[in-house]
This record gives structure tokens, C-alpha cells and sequence, in this order.
């Protein structure tokens, strides 16, 4: 005796009835369209009210992917990739000089796609238990403005700037006027839009140029203070870049870096390691990546005393590389999207592909974090000598 009530009993025999009607109905190539479309729609919908993103994917790829033209994009992945294919551990070999031309392609290929998937800071962070992802970006940029003494009635240099997310965090921090360099226009435009929404143009700059020629943008012993986050890890020779600082501080001041580099537990005759670090360099446009040793013999060149080295990522309760592992929701919904906005002609053409070279850098930096082989943070700290 079927112990059911008479209406569970009743849609129990209508359900294969109403699932045959519906897959019927799905034959129709516009039902099905229409279909598609609402799931995506509503899965995007979804996404964007939960905050699986940082910004409205919808007004990211508006027709157009950083400073790139619409019709550049498909182009300018595929010239990308071919540029920073690794070899073997070595870098891009002999194409190293020509690494900032490509930096900046890469920056206007990606700055949408960093901006409204991580924030307006372009770095990791160390994270405690608990602390939030923003909290822990923040910090991470006051503490290495506390390591060069910023303070108010100081003038700095941020090498790299980006967008300027730790330029403003650092100056609302210290009171300090902080200057930022960039060698892409985009960023530029953004910088100088959020810095006013931010109320701190009186206490900041921005400067499109390469740092690799900093003497042509600033004259010598210009600044109090140097510090770079993240962003030395694009430049095709260290110590060429450690110079060009040197150039531009006042006696006495001190540059502070967080680099990107393989630790002393990377094998470069485990093949695992070597994919890695090369995935990692390839999918951030690296010419290739050092080690602290490099950095150290490079600063000395230059001739900096080298105060101290810390690898930060090192310390706190969570991994940096958890913030890209719990991401990965929004980072797959993404992949679906920009191909169905590109399918659409919304998104242009080679959005994709920009976004799978992201993917795959991501898969790389968590294993590179997994393995202890790899440290996007890195810190040394450096003095140019009073005389």
C-alpha cells in the first residue's frame, strides 16, 4: 500500500511526463538559446549580488580590454604568449631587453581583469587567521612604507604603481606625498580617477614611463624615500633597475622592495619546480625569476648596503596563496563569461584567451606557493650611502 500522500503521488507520475516536455522543448535552437541565456544571466546575476566579484563584470568588458583597442586584443594575447615563452628555467632568453614593451601590452591586456577580480592592489599579502583579504593588503602596504620611515613632509617614489591602490593606502597611512610611475597610459587614467574620488591629489602624482630610464623622468636625489611592491620582477635586468633608483634618492634614503623570486627550495632539476616557476612567468609577464642572492649582488652593484631581507611569506596563519584558491569560484564563472560576451560580440575578440593565460598563471602561483619554491614577497630593504 503506497503510504504517500495522493498529491506526492501524483506529481511523482507527472515528473517524467514534464521532463520529457522539457527536453522536447529544448530542441528548439531558440528555446534553447533563450535557455542558455537566462542561466548564464541569472548565474552572473547571482555571482555579482553574493560579491563573488570586486567590480560589475558587466562594465569590465564593455567592448574594450584596458587601454587595448577592440580590434588588438586577439593579436596582442597571441603576440603576448609568444613573447614569454620560457626556456627551460632560463627566461626569455635573448628577447630580455624588449620585456618592457610586452610589460605594457600585458598591463593593457589585464588591468580590468586584475582590478574587478582582486581590487586596486596588485599584490599578495601575508594573512592571519581571520583577517580579512582587505585588512591583510593593507598591511601589507604600511609595512613596507614603515620600513623606509615614511612620514608626512616626505617625498617617495612607488615603482610600478599600477592603479595606485597602495599609493593611496600609503598616503592616507603616513601623510606622505607619493609619487607613482607606471609605463602604462591606462593606468595612468585610473590612477588619476581614483586618486581624486580618493580626495589625495594634493598628496600624490602619477608618471607614465618606464623605470628603467628613471633619469629621463626625475632628476638625481629627488626623493626621501623608494618602495616597490611587486613590480621589479618585470624588469629585464635588476640591477640596471636597482641603479636607476639609486639615481633618484637623496643620500641617505632607503628602497624597499617586494620581489617575486624562487627560494632556496627550488630544484632546477625537478621538472615540476621548473613548469612551475616557468607557468608562473610566463602568465605574469617575468623575463624570467631570481632568487634573493641575485637581488643582494644586484643592490650592491648599484650601489646600495643592503640593510636586511625577509621572505613575508613566511609569516602568518594563512597561506598567501589561499586568497587565489578561494577565488576560484568567480575565477571559473568568469571563464564562462568573457566566452559568452565574446561570443556575443560585447567582449572582443581574444578576451578568452587573455583570461586562460590568467587561469593558468593562478594554477601555477598556488602550486609555486604550495611547493615553498616560489615567494611573491620576498622583502629586502636597501640604504644609498650618506657619502
Amino acid at each position: 500500500r503506497d503510504s504517500r500522500s495522493p498529491l506526492i503521488g501524483k506529481y511523482t507520475i507527472m515528473a517524467p511526463a514534464i521532463v520529457d516536455d522539457i527536453m522536447v522543448k529544448l530542441e528548439n535552437p531558440t528555446v534553447k538559446w533563450i535557455t542558455v541565456a537566462a542561466c548564464v544571466g541569472g548565474g552572473g546575476y547571482l555571482a555579482v549580488k553574493m560579491s563573488w566579484f570586486r567590480k560589475n563584470p558587466f562594465q569590465v568588458f564593455s567592448g574594450k580590454t584596458g587601454a587595448m583597442a577592440k580590434n588588438l586584443v586577439d593579436s596582442g594575447i597571441s603576440s603576448y604568449n609568444e613573447f614569454f615563452n620560457q626556456e627551460d628555467g632560463k627566461g626569455v632568453g635573448d628577447k630580455k631587453l624588449s620585456t618592457p614593451e610586452f610589460v605594457n601590452k600585458f598591463y593593457s591586456l589585464i588591468t580590468d581583469f586584475y582590478e574587478y577580480g582582486w581590487g586596486e592592489s596588485f599584490h599578495f599579502a601575508a594573512r592571519e587567521v581571520g583577517e580579512s583579504f582587505e585588512k591583510s593588503i593593507i598591511r601589507q602596504e604600511t609595512a613596507i612604507a614603515e620600513t623606509v620611515g615614511l612620514k608626512a613632509g616626505m617625498k617617495c617614489i612607488d615603482l610600478g604603481c599600477g592603479v595606485g591602490g597602495p599609493l593611496r593606502n600609503i598616503v592616507k597611512a603616513t601623510g606622505a606625498h607619493v609619487t607613482g610611475i607606471t609605463i602604462n597610459e591606462y593606468q595612468i587614467e585610473r590612477n588619476k580617477l581614483l586618486n581624486k574620488a580618493a580626495g589625495i591629489e594634493d598628496l600624490s602624482d602619477v608618471v607614465c614611463g618606464d623605470f628603467m630610464d628613471l633619469h629621463k623622468v626625475f632628476k638625481p636625489n629627488t626623493f626621501d624615500a623608494a618602495y616597490s611592491i611587486e613590480a621589479m620582477c618585470h624588469a629585464p635586468d635588476t640591477a640596471a633597475i636597482y641603479k636607476q633608483v639609486f639615481k633618484v634618492l637623496k643620500p641617505g634614503a632607503l628602497f624597499s622592495s617586494y620581489e617575486w623570486l624562487r627560494t632556496n627550495k627550488y630544484d632546477p632539476n625537478n621538472k615540476l619546480h621548473v613548469d612551475v616557476v616557468d607557468g608562473i612567468a610566463k602568465g605574469n609577464a617575468l623575463p624570467d625569476v631570481r632568487t634573493i642572492e641575485d637581488c643582494i649582488a644586484a643592490a650592491k652593484s648599484a650601489g646600495f648596503e643592503v640593510q636586511y631581507t625577509f621572505d613575508r611569506a613566511t609569516t602568518g596563519g594563512v597561506p598567501w596563496q589561499a586568497a587565489m584558491k578561494s577565488a576560484r569560484r568567480a575565477a571559473y564563472l568568469t571563464h564562462i563569461l568573457t566566452g559568452v560576451l565574446e561570443f556575443l560580440r560585447f567582449a572582443p575578440k581574444g578576451t578568452q584567451a587573455v583570461h586562460t593565460m590568467l587561469l593558468k598563471a593562478a594554477v601555477n602561483l598556488e602550486k609555486g606557493g604550495d611547493l615553498g619554491i616560489f615567494s611573491p614577497m620576498y622583502l629586502i630593504v636597501m640604504k644609498k650611502p650618506v657619502a
